[in-house]
């Protein structure tokens, strides 16, 4: 993999967008576009996307306003607005516009943006991708919090956009410990300094208005593309009982659901993580 770091200007905002190329002698078959999670930034997925790569698929992450290297109040993605012009830049970017073959997946609340992406293909939005990955998706943001909180959140939304409140996610929640006779009492692989647990008032928002889209609209979706939906057993920020029941009103002819047993939130990261990167693979040589 070669890795390519860029700075793209979009409605006034200068973001930091990670490029992962195939290594030279592999030629480019596909790309495909990534959606990071909240707090999350596009380094963290180098790793998790080389099987991508590996099969000649270039990469495009770009890390949203208040996230990573892109700057921003941090949890404060912007709109609605700006998130469509992201996604219109990244896909002229990457010549989808001209025909390229393309995927789009995402992790966690990248997930949830990922699943909007697909349905609103389906609505003629977007081209429609021809493979998509779903991690951990968040496809329900609201599911820990009260009716009135999240009523909440909505008035000081109008008032307060760029407001932040924690998530509440914590490194414990995302990956299982790895112990090793180096390491002793067991630990879990520390948070890079990007990495934050804010999210504003206004993405709040928004974020329950994809939810509501998605889930309304899941008939939308395309149903010839492939998709493969990944899903820690014991994740305890995206539920995988609510992960069952999105996944089985996919309208999808050919959808794959692979839930890891003893898995947290980052089935990538930490113990276990190569039975995710065994059905990763396993996939892609079928699919891609």
């Amino acid at each position: 993999m070669i890795t390519e770091s860029q700075r793209v200007r979009i409605e006034g905002h200068r973001l930091h967008r990670l490029v992962m190329h195939p290594e030279e002698t592999v030629p480019v078959k596909a790309v495909a576009m990534f959606y990071h999670g909240q707090g999350d930034y596009a380094e963290r997925y180098i790793e998790v996307l080389g099987p991508f790569t590996d099969r000649g698929i270039r990469c495009v992450v770009t890390d949203l306003p208040g996230h990573g290297l892109s700057p921003g109040r941090r949890g404060h993605c912007g709109d609605t607005e700006l998130l469509d012009a992201v996604i219109h830049d990244t896909l002229s970017s990457m010549a989808v516009m001209e025909g390229m073959p393309y995927g789009i997946m995402g992790h966690s609340m990248g997930g949830l943006l990922a699943a909007r992406h697909l349905v609103q293909s389906g609505m003629g939005e977007w081209p429609i991708p021809n493979f998509v990955w779903l991690s951990s998706p968040l496809v329900r943001p609201g599911h820990r919090r009260s009716p009135v909180y999240l009523m909440l959140i909505r008035w000081l939304a109008r008032i307060f956009p760029s407001l932040t409140v924690s998530t509440g996610v914590t490194a414990q929640m995302c990956q299982v410990e790895s112990v090793t006779e180096k390491k002793s009492p067991p630990e879990v692989e520390p948070k890079h300094q990007l990495w934050h647990d804010r999210v504003s008032m206004g993405w709040g928002t928004a974020l329950l208005d994809f939810e509501k889209l998605v889930g309304h609209s899941l008939g939308q979706i395309p149903q010839d593309v492939p998709l493969l939906y990944t899903q820690g057993a014991e994740d305890p920020i995206c539920l995988p009982e609510l992960a069952r029941g999105v996944f089985e009103r996919l309208p999808s002819n050919d959808k794959q659901y692979h839930e890891l047993e003893d898995v947290l939130h980052e089935p990538f990261r930490g113990d276990g993580s190569e039975r995710l990167f065994m059905v990763l693979n396993d996939w892609l040589d079928g699919h891609c």
